[in-house]
């Protein structure tokens, strides 16, 4: 799409905030087309917080408006009121024609020449993302035909640029086609995957005691550096007591208070009922209780604010259905860092170290004397 420069007489006299602004924009475009398809992988949870987890409340998966398949595929979705096509060259040769601002000159946008851009930057682009684009493209259009019209298209550096640009683009569609790749997914892989890992997909229903390992400030008098090696240890021995009542069948909630008690905590005891929970929910050092049948109690386990005591209420496994979606999302994880390695392992890269950092550090040898290495 050509377009020119409708010229703004104000433009010398906007300040640094406009280009800054402007140069987040070209970020943010960049950032459209290249890194929401980098490969990810999976990440475990890390704290034990609730059954379920908290709702999304940002817009990344915000889908368009449900308005938005009405538009006719030539109507506009972007007119760009100032911003004019070229005119053809004059018939002089010296001569060229410049583009005149009219108030009928105006650049326009169509939804089947918008969703071409969508599709080649980010087929999955959010709602909110492509407002964004649309937004910033008037910009980047009008930039882009001053700088031609000023031959920064013709300059070296450019030309280098764009080759690195290229690099940049291929390896984003290649890393697309890899995970479109990765993600056609049967039902029989997945099946085989669940049978193969059918401890993940396991829901127990568990309570959980936490002992604090240090008292709150002020509790037992003194400073807290005084305090808190006598703190930490009294607090161990609560965690063990509690621990013995907890195998002995005693209420958790009970055991509970308990513990805030001992700890000198005021504030009003926590639920000790957790719902039914997957192993993804809990912390690695966690994930044992799910080795625990209906009604064990676990160890005491020590982590790093303090002692947590498992009880598992009831137990079943997640059908899989319901699995479904966890398992393709892993299975596709793993085969795109599968692809991953498969390319980068047969290469092998080595940078002159001493255009880098400087030249080489050699380690100095230590002096010695006919006896042996001399005394220090």
């Amino acid at each position: 799409m050509a377009v020119a420069l409708c010229y703004d007489r104000t433009y010398p006299n906007r300040n640094n905030n406009r280009m800054r602004s402007f140069l987040i924009i070209l970020l943010l475009v960049s950032s459209i087309a290249w890194g929401q398809d980098a490969p990810q992988k999976p990440v475990e949870a890390s704290q034990p917080t609730q059954a379920t987890k908290a709702p999304r409340h940002d817009d990344d998966t915000e889908p368009p408006p449900a308005s938005a398949a009405k538009v006719a595929p030539d109507a506009p979705v972007i007119t760009i009121g100032g911003l004019c096509a070229k005119k053809e060259k004059s018939a002089e040769p010296s001569k060229e024609a410049k583009p005149e601002p009219t108030s009928e000159c105006k650049t326009v946008v169509t939804r089947e020449q918008f969703e071409k851009l969508v599709e080649a930057l980010n087929p999955q682009m959010s709602g909110p993302v492509r407002k964004q684009l649309a937004e910033a493209y008037p910009r980047l259009l009008v930039f882009a035909d001053k700088a031609r019209e000023l031959g920064i298209d013709q300059e070296p550096g450019f030309h280098e640029m764009m080759r690195f640009a290229t690099l940049q683009l291929l390896t984003q569609r290649l890393t697309r086609h890899l995970q479109e790749t990765a993600g056609n997914i049967t039902d029989a892989d997945a099946e085989k995957y669940y049978k193969e890992n059918n401890s993940r997909f396991e829901r127990a229903e568990l309570l959980r005691v936490f002992i604090p390992k240090q008292k709150q400030l002020g509790a037992g008098g003194g400073s807290v550096a005084d305090n808190k090696a006598a703190d930490e240890a009294a607090m161990k021995a609560v965690a063990e007591k509690i621990h013995t009542n907890a195998v002995g069948g005693k209420d958790f909630q009970q055991l509970q208070k308990e513990a805030f008690e001992a700890a000198g905590i005021a504030s009003s005891t926590p639920k000790v009922d957790m719902g039914k929970l997957s192993p993804g929910n809990l912390p690695v050092d966690h994930k044992k209780v799910f080795d625990l049948e209906v009604g064990q109690v676990s160890e005491l386990i020590s982590d790093g604010g303090g002692y947590y005591i498992y009880k598992v209420i009831s137990k079943e496994a997640v059908p899989l259905d319901q699995a479904r979606p966890e398992i393709n999302k892993t299975i596709q994880s793993q085969r795109m860092q599968e692809s991953t390695e498969a390319l980068t392992k047969s290469i092998k890269s080595e940078l002159n170290q001493e255009y880098f950092v400087g030249g080489t550090r050699k380690t100095p040898k230590p002096a010695t004397t006919q006896n042996g290495p001399a005394e220090k």
